[in-house]
């Protein structure tokens, strides 16, 4: 039987191949048939056809029993799974089709998922506790559909993190030779310029920060599933810290509320100013979730609490509550916003001195809107 394992690979990581070599090791598997999607109806792929097929060869040479098809890279068209499956059966006869057990449990919302199940099994690969996944599983074997579930489960390795994180210069999640191809293709540098040009400027130490923090933030952004433009959190996590070097200098204040000047949240209303001059950055958005990062204040919204936080619990940071807040973020956003406020207001209470007003506008918030 052929396994036909489908998907963006944009870029392939290491996980795609573990899941590849897992199928490989199956007894009702005598080829993988990996396939990338050219035009898929879901995404936009910001990478050619063909560049995602290099990565795939680089990332699957040595692997016997591999062969990555091209057929949608035929026409223009939006390529469903429901017409591309019988492309597939006519060319290899007995296929069996790859899917997440997040895709089953959204089947339904897929074009004609009855005509899926009736065209081959299934191979389902879970991905971590789902309460919606053994209900999905009975409601599709009630349809008829064969159905397996594989015991190996996958880590859950994002293909946008793993671009995101190679703007930061991070490939830990790609083999290396894909990632000197990525590299010298110039893929996911978006901001190459920028963050080149931010490096530069600010010292190495605070630079590292400024990335843990960007990187931070974007899981915090997939795993809680928040729905925050990447860009954005890309760009308030990378560039909050853009004016801290600064404000240890003479340098102008204009735009800096007077009573901020000279105190250490200083740097957060003008890194708002240099981020916008200096780097380009004109979203609001973005620009705003810079100009809060240290204080907080009344009203937060997401993006703002997300860099808040993330500059607190980066995993460069070492004090004694961060393992608490980091568990309190990884039940939510509004917990972990709200504990790690508390905490620097304790650290400011013990440390002694005024507190900016902002701060405590940000703390009576919390603690009128509490959460459990």
């Amino acid at each position: 039987m052929k396994i036909i394992y489908g998907g963006a690979f944009d870029p392939v990581h290491n996980e795609h191949v573990n899941m590849i070599k897992y199928l490989l090791s199956l007894d009702i598997a005598d080829k993988v048939i990996v396939l990338p999607s050219a035009n898929p109806p879901h995404k936009n792929c910001g990478t050619l056809f063909s560049q995602r097929v290099d990565m795939l060869d680089i990332a699957l040479d040595g692997l016997d029993d591999v062969e990555i098809c091209d057929i949608e890279s035929k026409d223009t068209c939006k390529h469903y799974t429901c017409e591309v499956l019988p492309k597939l059966k006519a060319k290899y006869k007995e296929i069996s089709f790859v899917i997440g057990g997040d895709s089953l449990e959204q089947l339904n919302n897929w074009k004609n998922p009855q005509d899926i199940v009736k065209i081959c099994p299934l191979i389902v690969f879970k991905r971590g506790k789902s309460d919606g996944f053994d209900e999905a599983l009975k409601y599709w074997r009630d349809k008829g559909a064969e159905i397996f579930v594989c015991d190996y489960e996958p880590d859950d390795v994002s293909s946008t993190l793993v671009r995101y994180f190679a703007e930061l210069g991070d490939f830990e999640k790609v083999d290396d030779k894909v990632s000197d191809y990525i590299k010298a293709q110039g893929l996911y540098s978006k901001y190459k310029d920028r963050i080149r040009k931010l490096e530069n400027n600010i010292p190495a130490c605070t630079f590292e920060h400024c990335s843990r923090t960007a990187k931070y933030a974007l899981q915090i952004n997939y795993k809680l599933k928040l729905g925050l433009d990447y860009d954005k959190v890309l760009l308030a996590g990378l560039f909050h810290d853009c004016a801290k070097w600064l404000c240890k200098a003479p340098h102008s204040t204009v735009g800096v509320p007077n009573d901020a000047i000279d105190t250490p949240v200083e740097h957060q209303f003008m890194g708002a100013i240099i981020a916008r001059e200096e780097y380009g950055v004109d979203d609001i958005d973005v620009l705003q979730a810079i100009k809060y990062h240290t204080t907080g204040k009344r009203h937060m919204n997401t993006l703002q609490k997300l860099i808040f936080c993330a500059d607190m619990l980066e995993l460069g940071r070492n004090y004694p509550e961060v393992c608490y807040l980091r568990d309190c973020i990884n039940k939510s956003l509004d917990l972990g916003y709200r504990e790690c406020v508390l905490a620097q207001y304790r650290f400011l209470e013990q440390k002694g001195g005024n507190i900016y007003p902002l701060t405590l506008e940000a703390v009576q918030d919390v603690r009128l809107n509490n959460v459990q």
